[in-house]
Order: structure tokens, then sequence, then C-alpha cells
């Protein structure tokens, strides 16, 4: 029996491809007190050198801010994913010692009960910051970018735990890198894919979120970092 030498040691006559590309289930938060803490990636990221996040979201709020996706050192050095409700902007934010830069793209246009892929990229050497939806740079490409200082301890899906602003919706196949990683793979062309068989560089995945549990208290991180979720005031597991 031949491993296909993609991941998760599978083998060829143990699991079908069909079984392998899968995708049964997303989580969904309900906007006011859910969400999934996953502190133990902050170890992992790279805040000062490169890193990308990639995730699918079906936000199905009209109002109030809400945070994707935020990971923090402190109230310094912070890097997040939100919709602006006011603006009606989502913004892709990389702050580092007190210097915040953020990518803004306005999002009047936004399907509310639709699936796009977000995806945010830093490259602190080429001092680049960019955002992307559905595969396509939003907004402009942002410099000046500051010197992050500290460690991220503190990283949850779904939540801003400063202020609140719990995100509304679903969320499935999250992704986080420590380098910049071709969105395009990650997108691929608008159907949601194990990110392991992308083509893109395994050693370079810090975390990896299927949400193929369907059930329980914890999300398995799918990377080799073994970066366990917890999931905080019940987010539903739903299925698709």
């Amino acid at each position: 029996m031949a491993p296909l030498g993609l991941g998760h040691g599978v083998y060829t006559d143990t699991a079908g491809l069909v079984e392998i590309f899968s995708n049964r289930y997303s989580l969904a938060f309900n906007g006011s007190d859910e969400f999934v803490e996953i502190n133990a990636v902050g170890n992992d990221m790279t805040p000062n050198a490169k890193g990308t996040i990639s995730m699918w979201v079906i936000s199905t709020a009209s109002s109030g801010s809400q945070t994707l996706i935020r990971g923090s050192a402190d109230s310094s050095n912070e890097i997040f994913i939100f919709w602006h409700n006011s603006s009606d902007e989502l913004r892709f934010t990389h702050e580092a010692g007190g210097t915040g830069k953020k990518v803004q793209y306005g999002f009047s246009g936004y399907d509310h009960t639709s699936w796009i892929h977000v995806a945010m990229t830093w490259d602190t050497t080429a001092d680049e910051l960019k955002g992307y939806v559905n595969g396509a740079q939003v907004g402009s490409t942002i410099g000046s970018l500051g010197t992050f200082s500290g460690t991220i301890d503190d990283i949850d899906l779904a939540r801003n735990p400063a202020d609140g602003a719990y995100f509304k919706g679903q969320m499935d196949e999250v992704s986080i890198w420590t380098d910049v990683m071709d969105i395009g793979e990650l997108y691929n062309g608008g159907v949601r894919r194990n990110v392991e068989f992308s083509g893109l560089d395994p050693t370079k995945l810090v975390a990896y979120y299927q949400f193929e549990e369907g059930t329980g208290t914890t999300v398995a991180d799918q990377s080799r970092h073994a970066n366990t979720g917890n999931l905080n005031n019940t987010p539903t597991w739903t299925a698709l």
C-alpha cells in the first residue's frame, strides 16, 4: 500500500479520494458570545516576518462590526480581519509597535447568504500588507509596516476580546501560514478543498481548521503543529 504523501499518513487502500476531499461541516456562530480560542497558534506565527491567513465565511449579520480573526500580543501588536459596520468595510489589519496599518475594502455589495474566500498576507521585508476576497486582491497594497513586538498569545476566531465584535455566520477551512502563500491556490477557483492538497509547502502551515468533527467542544488542527482549538459557548456544527 502506497502513501499519498500529502499529510495525515493517508494510504490509497485505506481511504478513497472522495473521503479525503469531502467537506461535510462548517462552524456557525451566533454573533453574541460564541467563538473558538486558538491561543496555541500564536507561538508558531511570524507577525514580524511573513504570513498568510485564509478562510471561507458567510457573514449573515447586516449590522454591528464583526471580527473574523484576531491575534494579539498586546494592544499595540495585533493582526486581525474584521468587518467595520459603520463604514461597511472589510479591514485587514497589521498593527506593530503601535503602528497600525490596514487594507480597507468597501463591502456594500456583499451577499450575506453566500460563501466567500477571505485572505490577508503580510511581508515585513517587502513592506507589504495585502487583502484578498475570492482570490482577487482588494484595496491597496499597504506599506510602512511597524516592527511587531512580543509573541501572539491571545488569538480567537469570531471574537475580538477587547470589545466583543462577535462574528455571526459560518466559517470553514481556516488556515494560517508563515509565508506569503499563493492566494489563487487557496481560493481554488471558488471550490473549497483540503489545503494540504493545494501544492503549497506544508512546512509553512502552522494551523489548519477544517471543522469536520461535527460534534464536541474542540476542533483539531490538521497541520503538523497540533494547535487544538477550543469552542466557547457552543458554536454550532453545521452540515454542508
